[in-house]
């Protein structure tokens, strides 16, 4: 008995004596308490960062699977300031802002004040209470000479800031440059021998992936450096390590450790965009694009008043004149890498060609079985009108109804972009009967339930194309715009329905809102080159006024629409109403 209590003394002394061991080993590998061995790695770092003369660049990645691939930052440190410049944003210049070295959980680099560059992936937006899941804290791993190990403190992803050896403004130049020149879908790679193909599987989410014939082996995140692209970490096929790739600008060539290009494809849908739709008006149009290797594409145009060439990487688009104002017509320049074509658009019109009757086909509802209506895909008779002359024209589109007369919205003339803008909440109809008088007004939705309602300040922006035979049509559902301060701002939401509601008396709001009579889901107007006349007539002289009703539009371009970043999408109304049926 007295052996066994012995034994169990023996037992609980045991921690104690090991614990005095590691006491004792910890004390002889640490000769500083960690808060004063943290402050002196806090202060290496950033002795580190601020003995740059040049900054370092920063290889970001947000997201923890990195699926908004890589952007290049570059970063100057100060003692108290980090002076930012970003890729995408390289003609904004720089954004000076505040940064900490601090320890939280391990030693952080914190941008924790506000920097409109570094903070565009982390700051949350509505539908994205986490932003892009993008980082602003970043735990520092490792510290070089030449570079800094850090990982997000949000995605975990590992990331480099690697020391610049030339001006901040010069690298990010480089990188505009090299993200231009890069127009191609796949390069054809030579590893230790073998044959294998990286393709660009997301452009604008810079994502690659490397085949071994029809297999994929290997997927990865990459970003644009000065040189060429650096995948978000290295991939080892065959003993050789791909990448820190350079790309050749002469030959279109990708090298790296082991890995050289034997073959490029250039994306011919990349190129499509770059050329653009070329919209012009009647009058003769010399247009000139830049295209890089434009040399090795073949480009060419069917139609007999549009003319190419190409001169090095310049290629000039001469149109001819239109001489009847009545008619559009339309054309394709066709682009081919020998093994794939794409087109871009060449339309030719001007106002007086948009005027006219078009026929309007639409999902809407109709009379159905049992007296209900129901939605179905209708057409109705539309047509495009103005009123007045020079500054005092008003522009209307006419649809007929079932009510006896026509659903009037009207229009604003935006000549700049050859389009009209079309204002919610405005009275398009008045319908009477033996019973009631009900104010018929327009909305944009986005989707069956959310809308403009009875806002009057949103804009629907009305563009036209042109086919090969002269075909012109348009969507009544376009981008939504909001008037802020005078001006025009997109709010990054695009129609789907026009919606008509019924209200018992104007001014409109939600306590006259009595239903809606009608909802066109995705409305299109189509006018054939067969129904537009011949001659040319006396209207619309140039001397015509945008009637933008003190409203300024934004810089426009049909493949481009300028984007604010002003989130209007918590405007948007829910709709309560219901689809009724008035007495007609």
């Amino acid at each position: 008995m007295k052996a066994t209590k012995l034994f169990i003394y023996l037992l609980l002394a045991l921690p104690a004596f090991f614990l005095q061991s590691c006491q004792t080993e910890e004390d002889n590998v640490f000769d500083k308490p960690y808060s004063e061995r943290m402050g002196e790695f806090l202060q290496k770092a950033q002795d580190t960062l601020t003995a740059s003369q040049y900054g370092w660049v920063l290889d970001y990645y947000p997201q923890s699977n990195q699926v908004y691939g890589g952007v290049a930052y570059t970063i100057k440190f100060t003692h108290d300031d980090a002076i930012v410049r970003y890729e995408k944003n390289p003609d904004d210049g720089e954004v000076k802002s505040l940064y900490k070295m601090k320890e939280d959980d391990g030693p952080v680099l914190s941008f924790d004040s506000y920097n409109a560059f570094l903070h565009k992936y982390a700051t949350p937006k509505k539908g994205e209470y986490r932003g892009m899941e993008g980082d602003f804290e970043f735990v520092i791993d490792e510290i070089k000479a030449d570079y800094i190990k850090v990982h997000g403190k949000r995605s975990l992803n590992t990331m480099y800031l690697r020391k610049l050896s030339e001006p901040a403004t010069d690298y990010i130049e480089q990188v505009t440059d090299l993200t231009n020149l890069f127009v191609f879908s796949d390069f054809n790679l030579s590893i230790g021998g073998k044959s294998y193909t990286l393709v660009i599987t997301d452009r604008d989410n810079r994502q690659l992936a490397i085949y071994d014939g029809n297999t994929p082996i290997a997927e990865s995140a990459y970003t644009f450096t000065d040189r060429g692209i650096r995948l978000y970490e290295p991939i080892t096929i065959k003993g050789a390590v791909v990448y820190d790739l350079t790309f050749d600008k002469e030959t279109a060539k990708l090298s790296g450790n082991g890995v050289q290009t034997t073959s490029s494809k250039i994306d011919v849908n990349v190129i499509a965009n770059l050329i653009g739709t070329v919209d012009v008006s009647n009058g003769a149009k010399k247009i000139k694009k830049t295209i890089p290797y434009l040399s090795w594409l073949n480009v060419s145009c069917d139609a007999s008043w549009v003319h190419l060439t190409k001169e090095g990487n310049t290629l000039t688009i001469d149109v001819d004149a239109n001489a009847i104002a009545t008619k559009a017509r339309g054309a394709k320049i066709k682009i081919s890498n020998g093994i794939d074509e794409a087109s871009a658009a060449v339309m030719q019109y001007d106002l007086s060609a948009l005027m006219g009757y078009y026929e309007l086909k639409m999902t809407s509802y109709v009379a159905g079985d049992n007296n209900k209506d129901v939605l179905k895909v209708n057409t109705r008779q539309a047509r495009l009108r103005y009123e007045g002359s020079g500054a005092n024209r008003k522009f209307y589109l006419n649809v007929s109804s079932p009510y006896g007369d026509d659903f009037v919205f009207p229009l604003t003339y935006v000549a700049s972009a050859k389009a009209f803008l079309m204002q919610s909440g405005q009275n398009v109809i008045t319908i009477r009967n033996s019973r009631a008088t009900f104010y018929i007004a327009n909305a944009f939705n986005i989707d069956e339930n959310r809308g403009t309602g009875t806002y009057t300040d949103f804009y629907n922006l009305i563009t036209f194309s042109v086919n090969e035979s002269g075909d012109i049509s348009a969507s009544l559902c376009g981008p939504l715009f909001v008037s802020a301060g005078g001006q025009l701002k997109y709010v990054k939401l695009t129609a789907d329905r026009l919606v008509l509601n019924a209200y018992t008396s104007e001014p409109f709001s939600e306590g006259n809102l009595f239903a809606m009579l009608d909802m066109w889901i995705n409305p299109v107007i189509t006018k054939k080159s067969s129904s537009s006349s011949s001659a040319k007539p006396a209207i619309l002289p140039e001397e015509t006024s945008d009637n933008t009703l003190s409203l300024q539009m934004p810089q426009y371009l049909p493949n481009r629409i300028p984007s604010f970043d002003v989130d209007f999408s918590s405007r948007l109304t829910t709709s309560v109403a219901k689809q009724v049926k008035l007495n007609k």
